[in-house]
């Protein structure tokens, strides 16, 4: 039998919620305006994972002779477009939402690089909102993955010194593996709920996935 983790804490883009290709196709949207494409390979290196600000960054960077003086506010638009399809289209797996009211024996977080304004709609449209004994959002730290400051606060909000971290993204990973989480690294949402279910005590799962 595994040992009870002392919490289950999880990414949201990517892991809760089959958003990144939203994230992308807004990403290709705002970029084609200045006539720079961008593919989904490119875009999980520069913007997966991260913070808006650190990706309008890495493209500032790659392209010093542009003027973005308008990136900034197109990154606003941006965001409106992937809560709106996310809230015509609720991105979470059915599995996950009923998997999440299953939980209740175990401290469950949230720990993501998107702003509340993005995400805290999505989940209370999806009835899961209340599932969470804690959740930081992006604005919550001053600095974000893969800096390991949004695992050591979401420790800090559940009470706990360690546990699992469900990610996607490497900065995901890097974050919570330097705050002393174990890793499980999700390939697709659709996955989530039964890799979840693979690690908690009684279930007879494999666990070589577990990273620490």
């Amino acid at each position: 039998m595994h040992e009870m983790p002392e919490a289950l804490v999880f990414d949201y883009d990517g892991v809760l919620a089959d958003t990144e290709v939203l994230h992308w196709k807004s990403w290709v949207a705002v970029l084609s305006r200045y006539g720079i494409p961008l593919t989904w390979q490119e875009y999980c290196r520069i913007g997966r994972g991260i913070g808006d600000a650190q990706t309008c960054q890495i493209i500032r960077k790659r392209e010093p002779t542009r003027d973005f003086a308008e990136l900034s506010r197109e990154n606003v638009e941006r965001k409106r477009m992937v809560r709106e399809w996310s809230l015509a289209e609720i991105p979470i797996p059915e599995a996950t939402i009923q998997l999440l009211a299953t939980l209740s024996a175990y401290r469950v977080g949230l720990v993501t690089s998107s702003e509340r304004a993005q995400v805290e709609p999505v989940l209370r449209a999806a009835g899961i909102y209340e599932q969470f004994n804690a959740i930081v959002f992006g604005e919550d730290v001053t600095v974000q993955k893969p800096a390991p400051d949004p695992y050591l606060l979401i420790a800090q909000k559940l009470g706990v010194q360690t546990g699992i971290a469900f990610e996607d993204s490497e900065a995901g990973v890097e974050s919570a593996r330097a705050a002393g989480f174990k890793v499980i690294r999700i390939e697709q949402p659709k996955e989530l709920a039964k890799l979840v279910t693979q690690v908690l005590p009684g279930q007879g799962g494999p666990v070589a996935s577990v990273q620490k």
